[in-house]
């Protein structure tokens, strides 16, 4: 599919964590232990919103956004840098960024990278001694309401908290972790916006999944989209 990460699909998403999420990030926040003057580098492929809230409503942070994805189709504040990086391809381009940052972000981490450890090992070397790096992660089961076509894909990519924890001992990193089940209710042309925002990578990566599929499964739906969704959260450190 295309994605289509514009103004619209910014604002629904951001409705949608602030409505849904404010406990998570609150206590995200709490673990960093503030929420201004961070250096922030964002690893999350489109739509990251949580890091571009942040530089939003926080002026004295410095985003950089690492992107497999194309910028955002809109202006970005000042206080952010947008580098487009392919992981698939190694990892000098993120090493070169010669940085050290306060927080990392990696959301809806998959197995499009094929070895996290060593991931996480680069990850842990742009971190400042005090930094803490943010890893969340929805499970296979249950999935969240996306079309039939992208359910495959979607078990197919999405690692196990064991493989995760894995990863992080073998980047030598300490490792907290929860899981929250958030109960969600969400108008369907919402959720059509947040769908063709590119932030779920199953229906980004399903090629059958494009505008009109993803169209008609809201349509088919009478009322609010309610499901409960499950997310596993990682922070990890030196």
């Amino acid at each position: 599919m295309r994605i289509k990460f514009g103004k619209e699909e910014y604002e629904a998403l951001k409705k949608f964590e602030a409505h849904h999420h404010p406990d998570i990030w609150k206590w995200i926040m709490d673990k960093v232990g503030k929420s201004d003057g961070l250096e922030i580098l964002d690893v999350s492929e489109e739509a990251c919103v949580f890091a571009l809230t942040l530089a939003e409503n926080h002026p004295s942070n410095k985003l950089t956004l690492a992107c497999r994805g194309d910028k955002p189709e809109f202006d970005l504040t000042s206080n952010v840098t947008y580098h487009k990086v392919d992981f698939r391809k190694g990892y000098g381009e993120l090493s070169s960024l010669d940085k050290q940052f306060d927080l990392i972000i990696l959301n809806e981490v998959t197995h499009e990278i094929s070895d996290l450890g060593v991931f996480f090992k680069v990850l842990k070397g742009l971190i400042k001694d005090n930094g803490q790096i943010v890893v969340l992660s929805r499970p296979k089961n249950p999935p969240l309401p996306v079309p039939e076509v992208c359910l495959m894909l979607w078990r197919k990519m999405a690692p196990t908290r064991e493989e995760i924890n894995a990863a992080s001992n073998h980047a030598q990193l300490n490792s907290t972790s929860f899981s929250a089940a958030v109960p969600i209710s969400v108008d369907r042309f919402q959720w059509e916006k947040i769908l063709n925002s590119g932030c779920f990578p199953s229906v980004k990566n399903t090629l059958k999944c494009d505008d009109r599929a993803i169209r008609d499964f809201c349509n088919n739906k009478n009322g609010k989209f309610e499901f409960e969704e499950k997310i596993s959260i990682f922070l990890l450190k030196h």
